[in-house]
């Protein structure tokens, strides 16, 4: 299911932004979106097959630890996912969302995004932002895990 897919699914209000397309955070410029109250997501391969989304703030640090800690695996058997998993996810590089309604999928949110309010994330593709309630990535996700996995 497509990112607006599963927010419409919800039920949760969004507003998608397009820009020129975004490979990395040297692009996110091109968005001209508000870094400060965005969300970034890191995507993992876990020892068991299943795929991670782990959503942060935007300007914080990421402690592969904790993130790890978080999902229940040893920090060396944390993975990067592969390209070719987020593509089967149905998102692409550049564009990938923690807004995810997959039950095989795990959505991990930094204690910090909730309650941050209106947030900018992926949208799926790397030409799309989603404008949305950061409360919204969690009430999406089928089993989310919050835990603190980020410091300023």
């Amino acid at each position: 299911m497509s990112v607006t897919g599963a927010l419409d699914a919800a039920g949760i209000a969004y507003v998608v932004h397009t820009h020129p397309p975004i490979r990395g955070e040297a692009d996110l410029h091109l968005t001209r979106l508000d870094w400060e109250t965005s969300v970034k997501t890191l995507a993992f391969e876990l020892p068991d097959g299943r795929l991670a989304l782990v959503a942060v703030p935007g300007p914080a640090r990421v402690q592969y630890g904790a993130i790890a800690r978080a999902l229940g695996v040893s920090r060396s058997a944390l993975r990067q996912a592969d390209e070719h998993r987020v593509i089967a996810l149905g998102m692409e590089p550049g564009g990938v969302s923690p807004i995810c309604a997959d039950p095989d999928v795990v959505v991990l949110v930094d204690e910090s995004v909730v309650g941050m309010g209106t947030v900018y994330c992926g949208g799926g593709t790397s030409t799309t932002t989603i404008e949305i309630d950061a409360d919204a990535i969690a009430r999406v996700a089928i089993s989310p895990v919050i835990a603190a996995v980020t410091r300023e």
